[in-house]
């Protein structure tokens, strides 16, 4: 990455400098053939002034290399510099200026010279020329003066040189500077990479280093981080739960078994309707438990799209709970229907995780309530045992929760009931909490009501 961001960069400058450099050089040569042409003409117009005094006067006027012409209305040369006749031994004289010209007249055109045996290669080229029409006397003469270009090529030729070594010295200079920005800018990115090679399952608490900077580097670091924390979280969460799991399964296993090997070593003593009734028990308790643990592990997929009444699930399950001779009574005030969408069976099993729980704990009544609040439909179920204190009504919704109090599971709970009916109220876009209670445990659960 470091080695495609500095060739980038280095790419990028040098294709940015060339067109500079090629711009700015066509900028700066019209500029200075702009202002040869300007003086050229200016000389020009010191020539025309002069010429009626004779050709040294005409000479004295012109400087250094200086190209010019005299030209007669027949197109007859009468004067042109020796430069001009060395240069190019098969001159043809530049056509005069028009019959019908006015006097001030004037023109730039365009000449080629063709050196003879020995040339110089400067000199094969073509040249811009001015010319300017001059009275003399009784006769008309055309004026013609080339634009030399050796000051424009000069500064050209020096131009070029300097950017010839500052151009490619620039682009080292960038590729090497995004060399060591990029390399700076990937520190805490390897950093990042070296401390999560080192994270594994046995050393899940290890965490990224987060750079000062508030820019992408350290938004990655954040959420690496917020990432390997619910990792952490889960991990240690599957870990308490394969304990729970392994202990609340192992516990009605030993007593099974031990009960049946006292029977089987007192086979002729051992009440056999008393080992099989108390084996009966665990083997429910087991039942209980791993279906309870299936159902955690199903996945929820889709959401539900049933419509089922809860005003029904309430009657029939509180209908059920009457037939039953033992236990506390179990009312209900059901303030009419209350449809939802969800999963009948699902909505089901809540409910009856809520009357079991509630059950197991109270001391005579259970009572169920349903009404319709607002879009939710709210169901409260009601003990009056000893309540769950404050400090634990977020607790006893984690797996095999144990409380300190009388909230055990000591009347045969598998500890996922209520695990279970928070799950499920959430699959359907609701909520379980623990709420305030005169007396004994109220548990209130919301879903959306149909339509809402």
């Amino acid at each position: 990455m470091r080695r495609s961001t500095a060739l980038s960069a280095a790419a990028l400058c040098a294709i940015v400098f060339l067109l500079g450099w090629l711009g700015t050089r066509e900028l700066l040569s019209a500029q200075l053939s702009g202002s040869a042409v300007s003086s050229t003409r200016t000389q020009l117009d010191r020539m025309a002034d002069v010429y009626p005094a004779g050709l040294p006067a005409l000479t004295s006027v012109l400087q250094g290399e200086a190209l010019f012409e005299v030209v007669d209305d027949s197109g007859r040369a009468l004067v042109s510099s020796e430069n001009l006749r060395r240069w190019d031994p098969a001159w043809t004289p530049l056509p005069p200026a028009p019959a019908g010209a006015p006097a001030n007249w004037t023109i730039t055109t365009k000449a080629t010279l063709k050196p003879g045996d020995h040339p110089q290669w400067r000199e094969y080229r073509e040249y811009t020329v001015v010319g300017k029409v001059v009275d003399d006397g009784p006769r008309r003469v055309t004026l013609y003066l080339f634009v030399l270009p050796w000051d424009t090529l000069r500064t050209l030729g020096t131009f070029d040189d300097t950017l010839m070594f500052f151009v490619p010295l620039a682009v080292l200079v960038t590729a090497l500077v995004a060399w060591l920005a990029a390399g700076r800018a990937l520190r805490p990115v390897e950093a990042i990479r070296r401390e999560l090679a080192e994270v594994s399952g046995s050393r899940l608490d290890r965490r990224v280093p987060v750079p000062p900077s508030r820019d992408e580097v350290a938004r990655l670091a954040t959420t690496t981080n917020a990432t390997l924390d619910r990792l952490q979280r889960s991990h240690d969460q599957q870990e308490r739960f394969v304990a729970d799991a392994s202990h609340e399964l192992r516990s009605p296993l030993a007593s099974l078994r031990t009960g049946l090997e006292v029977a089987l070593t007192h086979a002729d003593r051992a009440d056999w309707q008393a080992v099989a009734r108390r084996s009966l028990l665990d083997v429910q308790r087991l039942q209980r438990i791993t279906a309870d643990l299936l159902q955690l592990a199903v996945d929820a997929g889709g959401a539900p799209d049933g419509v089922v009444d809860l005003a029904d699930v309430v009657g029939e399950q509180v209908a059920e709970r009457a037939l039953e001779p033992d236990g506390p009574t179990v009312v209900s005030y059901v303030d009419g229907q209350a449809p939802v969408v969800g999963e009948s069976v699902q909505l089901e099993r809540l409910l009856r995780n809520l009357l079991d729980n509630a059950v197991r704990h109270a001391r005579s009544s259970v009572t169920v309530r349903l009404r319709r609040e607002g879009g939710e439909v709210v169901l409260e179920v009601i003990d009056d045992g000893p309540g769950i204190p404050a400090a634990d009504r977020e607790r006893v919704f984690d797996r095999f929760a144990r409380l300190d109090d009388a909230r055990t599971r000591d009347a045969g709970g598998s500890g996922l009931g209520l695990t279970l009916a928070r799950d499920i109220a959430v699959r359907h876009g609701g909520s379980l909490r623990v709420e305030d209670s005169e007396t004994g445990a109220r548990l209130v659960a919301r879903v959306p009501a149909r339509g809402m």
